[in-house]
């Protein structure tokens, strides 16, 4: 499972092997001994899709770690280990506990005694835990789909954690055809139609030209590639000569390409800035175009991941605060507590903005999204709803290192964007930058580590497409599904059936 997402992007034997395994290994388990499978199949995933959330704590806290309390640098990676550890702990608990659903499910449902009774538990209570598990990072198993186009615009129809559920079915009803030696072809035949169904409509979707009138936007980026040692110096010198490396780039950029607008990634102004700040800085700069700035904005006595935008002369400077703040990274829950404990935290905590960023660019309706709220269900859906033609999304990958997470963030923001049906520009300053169409074919990608200023040109609908499902019904399919189900098997009593059962003795 962990090679069915990219970089590597397997996804056809790889996603469905996973579950598919995992369900025959449960097979005739006790309660124990199926947590026992749990934990190491939960954990192993975990481990070895998520290696590299140590290695980003520890670089964090090696660049903010608050030396006027005394505390020694060195202890940053120590605290990355840990904080693995926290959180490997609890996200493979998450897999415990769809194992205990599935283990006890069939025992419920045994009054139903159909296929589709066990395999929907499986599929509905799956899309329960990914849906609500508490997650820091709430990577989803259909954005694995992302790097096959026919598959991935089934986003579009079911919703991301709607291919979760595919996914969970498919590998379900292979465990039951399994089981059913006399109702083995049906039941393949069932898997093989919900397959050819998915890859037909996706198809459809993915050939089919965009209809209706367009407008042509073209957005620069620059991926400058400046190291998070020297975009978070405390040197003013050093400071400086960032700031004056990326306004030569732009300079640069907006002569030879002319651009719309620029956008420079997320947390790139060194230091801290108001708006008025900002204002009298670009005041004194010699480009006279519109930009779009990742960095941190001083609202009172509070620091905010803010977005400035100086889109027009008249507007002068705006912004757009982050909303969905990182926990232990922008956030930290039980600050006091834990310092009280003498555990070392960063200096500074941001605070959370309220507002949608929506904004007119050249009479383009934009939405501005920050890092990881790209990929979370409804930020895009959201941004569509209220107008928004274009999802531009600042981030910064660096704090990953050379590992598979940044190819992780890109497919699920890639997925989000079909799932909505909105074009998305994503700048980061190390890479992936990349912009998509509606659905999300690739316009451009810019490697990972490569130096460069660009432009993406593109032809945006004046009117995006509804889709077919909406956020409420994927988000209340779990809630609704599971008591459905149990109350279902209570008012159709029947003798259980001899096939897949997961409880002792099956």
């Amino acid at each position: 499972m962990v090679f069915g997402f990219p970089p590597f992007g397997f996804f056809p034997p790889l996603l469905l092997l996973g579950p598919l395994l995992f369900f025959l290994a449960l097979r005739g388990l006790s309660f124990r001994r199926t947590l026992l499978v749990a934990t190491c199949f939960g954990g192993i995933i975990q481990l070895g899709g998520f290696w590299w959330l140590s290695g980003t704590v520890s670089r964090f806290y090696q660049l903010f770690q608050p030396h006027q309390d005394g505390s020694d640098p060195s202890s940053a990676q120590w605290i990355g280990v840990a904080a693995f550890f926290v959180w490997w702990l609890g996200s493979t608990a998450i897999w415990l506990v769809w194992a205990a659903a599935l283990q006890q499910g069939p025992r419920w449902l045994s009054g139903w005694n159909s296929v589709s009774s066990r395999v929907l538990w499986a599929a509905v209570t799956f899309m329960a835990v990914e849906a609500y598990g508490p997650r820091v990072f709430p990577w989803s198993l259909g954005a694995g789909c992302s790097e096959v186009p026919w598959l991935a615009q089934g986003a579009w129809f079911v919703g991301v954690e709607g291919l979760s559920a595919l996914v969970i079915i498919l590998a379900s009803l292979g465990v039951e055809g399994w089981e059913f030696k006399v109702r083995r072809r049906q039941i393949w035949g069932g898997a093989a139609s919900i397959l050819l169904l998915w890859l037909i409509l996706g198809g459809v979707r993915h050939e089919r030209s965009v209809e209706g009138d367009q407008v042509v936007l073209r957005v620069g980026y620059v991926q400058a590639g400046v190291s998070l040692e020297r975009r978070h110096s405390r040197d003013r010198r050093v400071q400086l000569a960032v700031l004056q490396e990326i306004e030569a780039r732009t300079a640069e950029l907006a002569a030879r390409t002319a651009p719309d607008v620029v956008v420079w990634s997320e947390g790139m102004l060194p230091s801290i800035w108001s708006d008025a700040e900002l204002a009298s800085w670009l005041r004194d700069r010699q480009i006279d175009i519109p930009l779009i700035i990742g960095g941190v904005g001083r609202e009172g006595g509070t620091s905010v991941n803010r977005t400035f935008l100086n889109l027009s002369e008249t507007q002068g400077v705006e912004h757009y605060d982050k909303r969905t703040l990182i926990p232990f990274g922008e956030k930290i829950p039980l600050r006091g507590v834990l310092r009280s404990l003498g555990i070392p935290l960063p200096g500074a905590q941001l605070a959370a903005g309220t507002e949608p960023g929506i904004f007119n660019l050249e009479g383009v309706p934009v939405g501005i999204s920050i890092c990881f709220e790209g990929i979370l269900p409804g930020v895009a859906d959201e941004l569509r709803d209220r107008g928004a033609l274009l999802h531009i999304n600042l981030t910064e990958d660096l704090w990953y290192g050379d590992s598979s997470a940044p190819y992780q963030h890109l497919a699920l923001i890639r997925m989000r964007a079909v799932e909505a049906g909105i074009p998305l520009v994503r700048v980061t300053n190390g890479g992936i930058s990349a912009a998509c169409d509606a659905r999300g074919r690739w316009l451009e990608q810019i490697a990972l580590g490569e130096r460069k200023a660009g432009v993406f040109e593109l032809s945006l609908p004046t009117r995006l497409e509804q889709p077919p499902f909406t956020r409420w019904w994927v988000s209340t399919i779990p809630i609704i599904g599971v008591p459905l189900l149990l109350l279902f098997s209570r008012f159709r009593p029947g003798q259980r059936s001899k096939g897949f059962r997961l409880k002792s003795g099956g």
